[in-house]
Parts: structure tokens; sequence; C-alpha cells
């Protein structure tokens, strides 16, 4: 496979997407030029296909499911669209299909593998790199350039905390098992970088974000946890929490903004099993303003992108309330497969898939774009591939 076909068809197009040129070129040259520019990464990805289609191809079985998934989504909601007059762009919500279908092609050449997840994890970490950056110059992509007071939460180059807060998780997994140095020195660089990372999370101060890291540490780290450590566990399982409740008596006193503090105590609350005061930052109402849509119409749902439009900011409810209840029982069934194959693998390979499998699926519920980005639903077939071809023993990634 010629790798300058390989490299301008598929991973141009994936890195303008993880680091958001079509967004920042928005705010900082024209709106029209972002829309070529998008439109410009689709067309090479479709072109990548047919070069692909003439090289030997070994599709990926458990994928397959999720092809499935898009054939009955599009096939209700457009019904939907069609009897109750709903319009959205066809061609924006087919962006993140297409991206699958060509790194479905792409993948299936073992060969692939490796190279990409090294190019996906480099993104993935500049990306939470330039969410310090965006804060530190108070850059808002929301706001179309800097401003004249300090952020609140950094939204780095998305615009959006959870969103941020997202790929700085994906970036901690990934370039966890992607360096993995045998010596001190460069055993201490990988710890700074893994703290830098995690400095970005923080950042953003996601609720959702600082909830789902505390659970994804323990998950990467199962190794150190057996035996004599799980006891060492247990009592850094109650210093980690000595350690919130001490924060909490001390938020008032940090250099922190109001808005930050009740972040901060949003998250200790969230840790501490109070739930009853913790914050969903309004997606309750937002959920409330699309049941409706959703009880009116639970067959065949209301049309391709609804829950988008209407800013549902749950990917769950979303999908119901797009395509009907069928589709919504087909999701659930989906991840709930992706998962339980996850068993399948070796334990190196497991804990790593179940992380990003469960950092996607917690954040399904507070952000209705994660099956539509297309940085992140490249990162299914890549689980996918990992699944088919662990059985074969062609796994070769970290």
């Amino acid at each position: 496979m010629n790798k300058l076909l390989v490299y301008t068809c598929f991973y141009w197009p994936i890195t303008s997407s993880t680091l958001n040129f079509q967004g920042l070129t928005n705010v900082l040259i024209s709106n029209s030029l972002s829309q070529k520019l998008a439109y410009f990464n689709v067309l090479l990805i479709l072109v990548g296909i047919f070069i692909v289609k003439k090289e030997p191809i070994n599709f990926s079985k458990t994928n397959k499911i999720w092809l499935i998934f898009y054939i009955i989504y599009y096939c209700f909601a457009l019904l939907a669209s069609g009897i109750l007059g709903f319009n959205s762009s066809i061609l924006a919500t087919s962006v993140a299909p297409i991206y699958f279908i060509g790194f479905y092609f792409l993948l299936s050449d073992p060969d692939q593998l490796k190279p990409f997840f090294k190019i996906l994890t480099v993104l993935f970490v500049i990306a939470s790199i330039f969410t310090i950056y965006f804060f530190k110059i108070n850059f808002d992509i929301d706001n179309y350039g800097i401003l004249g007071r300090e952020l609140d939460r950094a939204g780095g180059l998305y615009g959006d905390a959870n969103n941020a807060a997202l790929v700085s998780i994906i970036a901690y997994i990934l370039f966890d098992k992607f360096y993995n140095p045998s010596t001190i020195l460069f055993r201490t660089c990988k710890i700074i970088i893994l703290l830098i990372i995690f400095y970005s999370l923080f950042l953003t101060f996601s609720t959702t974000g600082l909830f789902v890291f505390t659970i994804i540490f323990f998950i990467s780290n199962y190794k150190y946890f057996t035996g004599f450590r799980l006891v060492i566990l247990g009592i850094l399982i109650a210093l980690f929490y000595v350690g919130i409740f001490s924060i909490k008596s001390q938020t008032k006193d940090l250099d922190l903004s109001p808005h930050q503090i009740h972040k901060i105590d949003n998250v200790i609350n969230l840790l501490t099993f109070n739930l009853d005061k913790v914050d969903n930052s309004g997606r309750g109402e937002l959920m409330e303003n699309i049941l409706p849509y959703l009880y009116e119409n639970p067959f065949i749902g209301n049309g391709v992108d609804f829950s988008v439009v209407m800013r549902g900011h749950n990917t769950y409810i979303g999908v119901w309330a797009d395509a009907g209840i069928f589709t919504f029982l087909f999701f659930i069934f989906m991840l709930c497969f992706y998962f339980l194959k996850a068993f399948s693998l070796d334990p190196e390979y497991r804990y790593f898939v179940m992380s990003v499998l469960i950092v996607l699926y917690i954040f399904m519920f507070s952000l209705q774009t994660v099956i539509n980005q297309p940085n992140l639903i490249v990162i299914i077939v890549l689980v996918g591939y990992m699944i088919d071809y662990n059985k074969s023993g062609k796994l070769k990634i970290f």
C-alpha cells in the first residue's frame, strides 16, 4: 500500500479532525474556507477507500455490527424526517460514518494498525497540550478568539470543556500504552508527560472527566493491584478520600474563581457519593426539553440529527429521539457486544480496550456528539480490529 497515498487520504483527515483545523480555520480565517476543508477531508477519505479496495481485504467481523447500526439508524431517521418534515444536513451527518468506513477499510491491513495507533496517540497528546495553552492565553473557539477575561474552564481545541476532558483522558490511556521506557530517566519523562495530560484534564473542571479518570487510573494500573498490593490499594483509596476531604475544606482559600470552586466541590460530591448535591450543569433541563419529542414519536424517532439540533447532550437518548426505540435497543446491544468482546483479549490489551470503552460509554451520558466526532469514531474501529486480530494472533501494537 502506497504510504504517501495512505498518509494523504487517511492520516491528514484524522489529523485535521483531532486538532480541529476546521474550527480554527473558522475562527482565524473564514467560515467558507473551514467548510471547504471539511468537504475536502471527506473527499480524501472516499478516495482512500477506493485505493484500499484494490488491496487484499480482511474486514473486521466485530466492526460489521456498527455498520448494521448505521443502516438501521438512517432507515428509521430518514423515514422520520420524511414523515415529520424535519430538515437536517445529510452531508454533515454522514461525516462520521464516512470516517468509520474509511478506517474500516484501512485497518483491514494488519500492518496499518501500529502506525495508526502511534499517530492517533501523538495527535491526542498534542490536543491535550493545546487545552493548556489556550487556557493560559484565554483563547476560546466558541467566542472566536482571545477574551479580555480569564477563562473559568478550559475548552481546548473544541471550545467545550467536556469534549476537551474526554480527549485528555483518551490521550492519557493511549500514551500510557504507547511509551514504555526501560530506564529511570525516560520513565520519569513519561510520568511528566502523563502529569501534563492530567493537568489539561484538571483545567477543564469537568465533573464527568475527573470522575471517569479516577476509574480509568485504577483499571489501567491493574497489574499493580494483585496479592499484597491489594492491601496497598486499600490504603491508597483511604488516603485518596482523606485528600478529597482536605481539598474540600480548603477550596475557598485557593486562587480560584467561584465557578471553579463550584466545579471542584461538584466532583468531590460525586466521588463521595453525595449525588443529591451534584449539579448536572443544566443537562436535566435539556433532557426535559427533548423528552416530549421522544414520547411523541417513540418508534420511528424525529429525524437525522434531531437531538443535536435540540441539544439533548445525551448520546443514548439522542439515538432514540433521532431514530426510535428499535435503533436505541440495537445501539445498547452493540455497545454491550463490544464490551463483552473485550474480555476475550489478552490482559495487556483487555484493560486498554475496557478503559477506552468505559470512557466513551460514560461520556455518552453527558455529550451528544461522541459518535458524531471522526476522531472518536475511529477509536471504535481500532477496538474492533484489536478484538479480531487478537484471535488470529496478528495483534501487535504495543
